[in-house]
Parts: structure tokens; C-alpha cells; sequence
């Protein structure tokens, strides 16, 4: 398989290309943050119902408390944060140690502003669920999610 981050190799050479080790380190990489990510695994679905709108967020591994949804009139913003951290430890001495921070943010204009007082938050099993009474005058506040 061809690999974008490879050079060829000049046929009859037979001296190691220099940049090979650098090449693996980041095809490595690249496939490790591929569409695994956050961002990636995001999806939002928008509905509208008579007199409301629904939000449905998939947010896989996020924790509630690290998920802020903003609304302004009828700007809706979602966003999140997810960090990991994988440790092996052989006795007392760390041989291995990883951490990803991902964040992720997305805002959206809903048709109609939104009655902020009656808007309700839920998260479960990974997917938030926003359900957003239409207003007819802007108010901005911000929502805890239950």
C-alpha cells in the first residue's frame, strides 16, 4: 500500500533513506488519531416539533460535567472536552504513559430563538438530548446538564 508520507526508494539503492524512521513516527501517528477522535464521533441531529426543537448529541466517553451548551436567542453552542490517560507500571517504575485531550465545539442557528427558561438538558449513555420551547424574543443564559 502506498503511504503519502513515504518517499519512494530509488530502485538499486541500497543505503537507508534518512527519513524513514520519520516517516514511520508519523504514519504511526496518523493512523492512531484517525477517525477515532472525538470530532469524528460527534453527531448532532436537529428536529423540530410543534413548539420545540431537539437537539441529539452523540458524545462518546465525555463525562457530564465536562459539556457546556450556551444559548443566545436562537444560537445554540455545544461543547465538550475529553481526556484519557493510560499508564503501565511494572512495581514502582512507569514504563509506559499516554494522555489525549480532545475538545470539541459546535454551534448552530436554530430558525426561531429559544425560551431559555424552559429548555431542558439530559445526557445519557453518551448522547445529549437538548429540548429547546421556541420564543419569539432573544434571551441568553447558559444550561446544566442533568
Amino acid at each position: 500500500m502506498f503511504s503519502l508520507l513515504s518517499r519512494p526508494v530509488p530502485q538499486g539503492a541500497v543505503a537507508r533513506d534518512p527519513f524513514s524512521l520519520v516517516d514511520a513516527m508519523f504514519n504511526e501517528l496518523a493512523s492512531q488519531r484517525g477517525p477515532s477522535g472525538l470530532v469524528s464521533r460527534a453527531r448532532i441531529d436537529v428536529t423540530e416539533r410543534s413548539g420545540a426543537y431537539e437537539v441529539r448529541a452523540e458524545l462518546p466517553g465525555v463525562k457530564k460535567d465536562d459539556i457546556a451548551i450556551d444559548i443566545d436567542g436562537a444560537t445554540v453552542s455545544v461543547s465538550a472536552k475529553l481526556s484519557s490517560r493510560n499508564e503501565r507500571k511494572d512495581g514502582e517504575r512507569v514504563l509506559y504513559s499516554e494522555r489525549s485531550h480532545e475538545s470539541y465545539a459546535r454551534s448552530f442557528e436554530l430558525p426561531q430563538a429559544v425560551d431559555t427558561q424552559a429548555a431542558e438538558a439530559k445526557f445519557e449513555d453518551g448522547v445529549l438530548t437538548l429540548t429547546l420551547p421556541k420564543k419569539d424574543a432573544p434571551k441568553s443564559t447558559r444550561l446544566s446538564v442533568r
